[in-house]
């Protein structure tokens, strides 16, 4: 079984190789590349047939109409001279938003290479009903752009996430940001700033209620995974608490290096280009090795996260797309 289970993650290695871009390939030898492949894949494979994530899926989801637990395990489903492991979810754990996952296929990040894999994918998890697939694409926004002009597909494509990132040592070399002597971090505990994030979210929340389709509060246990790195820390302004920054050491997308997990400052800070001497101080605090980049997720919409990150350096390595193939509705 240990073998099988080598044998199918060398597949998704081989496979995702293609789906990587020229950035993030131009900062690793291709052994890099492999091992950082590996690590997020690794529990993807084992997921395959897995009746036991099965069912813990499909408890969590709170869906009965689905009974076969193979159908909620992630799937191998052979394509036209290849194939693709796929998997059921749901966004934000919504049973009325599932998607396929696209884990990782043989076709190409084409809009001819998706939609033979459309042809396969879509009537396999026809009793999901599902409303789009999402990829994991080297260039998201021209993919999206190719698909909303292939009759092929529907009007529900677009960018779901940006992926973000720089290698540590040039962004500690950028010009830092003018708000950058005013910022200071000093570390802080998971249980007193949890409530702290919480107020924050929901603040932005009362304005933007679309938030928590892409962006929720960090917990004290995810925090408390950040403060054993040393790398949760409640931000200063002039001396005077402005919010919380957190990071964690997380391989993935091919790259190796540490994300942002938490980012949020409190209404009286936000507005006023602190984000951006945040991060940079947080850069300053990672106990980086050569080739760690700092990454992180970026929703579209979230245009001021989006400048931030481009202004203290770091660029776009990737994302996730919604793939709507015609007929179906798309993710709302």
């Amino acid at each position: 079984m240990a073998g099988l289970l080598e044998g199918l993650l060398d597949e998704l290695v081989e496979a995702r190789r293609p789906w990587v871009s020229d950035a993030i390939r131009s900062w690793y030898a291709e052994a890099g590349v492999t091992e950082q492949l590996r690590h997020p894949l690794a529990p993807e494979a084992h997921r395959v047939g897995n009746t036991v994530f099965a069912e813990e899926l499909r408890v969590a989801v709170g869906l009965d109409d689905v009974d076969d637990a193979l159908d909620w395990a992630n799937r191998r489903l052979d394509l036209p001279g290849g194939w693709a492991v796929t998997g059921i979810r749901f966004r934000a754990g919504d049973a009325s938003r599932p998607f396929v996952d696209v884990i990782a296929t043989t076709g190409s990040p084409t809009p001819d290479g998706l939609a033979d894999l459309a042809e396969i994918v879509v009537p396999a998890y026809e009793a999901f009903a599902p409303l789009c697939l999402r990829v994991d694409a080297p260039d998201p926004a021209g993919l999206v752009e190719q698909l909303n002009g292939d009759p092929r597909f529907g009007a529900g494509c677009a960018v779901d996430m940006y992926v973000v990132a720089g290698l540590v040592h040039e962004l500690r070399k950028h010009p830092r940001a003018p708000a950058y002597p005013w910022v200071s971090l000093r570390a802080g505990d998971p249980q007193e700033l949890a409530p702290r994030v919480a107020s924050v979210y929901a603040e932005l929340a009362v304005r933007q209620p679309e938030l928590a389709m892409w962006a929720n509060p960090e917990d004290a246990d995810s925090l408390a995974e950040s403060a054993g790195e040393g790398l949760l820390f409640e931000v200063l302004v002039d001396g005077e608490p402005a919010g919380v920054v957190a990071s964690i050491r997380y391989d993935a997308h091919a790259m190796a290096g540490f994300s942002v997990q938490e980012l949020c400052l409190d209404a009286a800070h936000r507005g006023r280009n602190m984000a951006a001497g945040t991060v940079q101080r947080l850069t300053d605090e990672l106990p980086a090795r050569p080739g760690d980049v700092l990454w992180g997720t970026i929703h579209p919409s979230n245009l001021p996260s989006l400048r931030n990150a481009l202004s203290v350096g770091r660029v776009h390595v990737g994302g996730y797309a919604w793939v709507t193939p015609a007929g179906l509705p798309g993710m709302p």
